[in-house]
């Protein structure tokens, strides 16, 4: 690798939706911001704002298992984790960064509620390197990794598989609106576009017959790949960023990232199995049980965590126990 690991750093999103300042600014331009065309509802879910202390394993587990990240970003809006005391700060070379300071310029896109929109600017941070990973706050690793594993010879290393494009017409959007909402309303599951947001980005980068399917892992990002897409497309970026909860007609700078990586010869495939998902939404008592072992047993290196307060507080109890036990954490941190 041409560059030293102290420049590799990580970026993570995160807001606490259940504090009452963020919660009434939420409330007051999700009432403004009624019968937006092609608004993605499910961007509106209280899901996705709430705060389950899944940050806290995260951050663990960086500085246990890629303890060579040399800064963490942590984008905030306003807000500071309750835990993140100065001790806590230091120890995890950990950066709070608003979100009023990666839209200098552009403050007229805030506030905004809608991730994608905050994956536009993260190359806007302030002494950001070159090479980072980027995390959503509810990745968590599970064993000890290399920089090696996301970054080779100056390649990214991308996880997941080839698939062909299909295109999403109206009616097929329609049908997605109509599963997504008896899903919420009978079972309590929120569904989302990823897979039409994934299209939209790879043919942006110029792929109209397969796009490259990323799951839900930490993707390593170079920085310079779209702080110079965003150079020569400005209007794209403020067209991406105008919208305050997700919205269909919006692409992601990551996906689109890993597009124009793979179109400059810059990429390399990792086809391993070796990330899981908990969605407490969806969990049964085996399909769980297996998927805890799979993670104490370290058979997989990525963890994504899901609606952990749909858990009951057994499940919960188990999954923190052995979380904490992988990265040797007491029970009072």
């Amino acid at each position: 690798m041409s560059e030293s690991v102290r420049d590799i750093d990580a970026v993570i999103t995160w807001v606490d939706g259940n504090e009452p300042n963020h919660r009434k600014k939420w409330k007051k331009h999700k009432k403004e911001y009624r019968n937006i065309d092609n608004e993605l509802l499910t961007g509106r879910d209280k899901t996705r704002f709430v705060n389950n202390g899944e940050l806290k394993y995260c951050l663990w587990s960086i500085r246990k298992f890629a303890p060579w990240i040399r800064k963490i970003y942590l984008i905030t809006d306003n807000q500071i984790p309750r835990f993140a005391d100065e001790k806590f700060i230091k120890e995890h070379n950990l950066v709070i960064i608003d979100h009023k300071t990666i839209f200098e310029s552009y403050e007229w896109a805030l506030p905004t509620f809608n991730s994608r929109t905050l994956e536009s600017m993260l190359w806007r941070i302030p002494d950001l390197s070159n090479h980072f990973i980027y995390l959503n706050d509810d990745f968590v690793l599970t064993k000890p990794l290399s920089p090696t594993d996301f970054f080779r010879d100056n390649q990214v290393v991308l996880r997941g598989v080839w698939k062909t494009i299909r295109n999403y017409g109206a009616f097929r959007i329609k049908i997605n609106e109509w599963v997504s909402a008896i899903s919420r309303r009978a079972f309590g599951i929120t569904r989302s576009m990823n897979l039409l947001l994934q299209i939209k980005s790879a043919k942006l980068a110029g792929f109209n017959q397969n796009y490259f399917k990323s799951p839900h892992v930490p993707h390593p990002i170079r920085k310079k790949s779209i702080s110079d897409f965003f150079d020569a497309n400005p209007l794209l970026l403020n067209e991406n960023i105008q919208y305050k909860f997700r919205n269909m007609d919006q692409f992601s700078a990551v996906y689109l990232a890993n597009h124009l990586e793979i179109k400059n010869n810059h990429a390399i495939f990792d086809s391993k199995n070796d990330f899981i998902m908990i969605n407490g939404e969806m969990e049964i008592g085996m399909t769980f049980a297996s998927k805890l072992k799979r993670i104490k047993n370290q058979d997989v290196r990525f963890l994504c965590l899901q609606g952990l307060e749909s858990l009951t507080n057994e499940q919960q109890k188990k999954l923190d126990l052995i979380l904490r036990d992988l990265m040797g954490i007491n029970s009072t941190s």
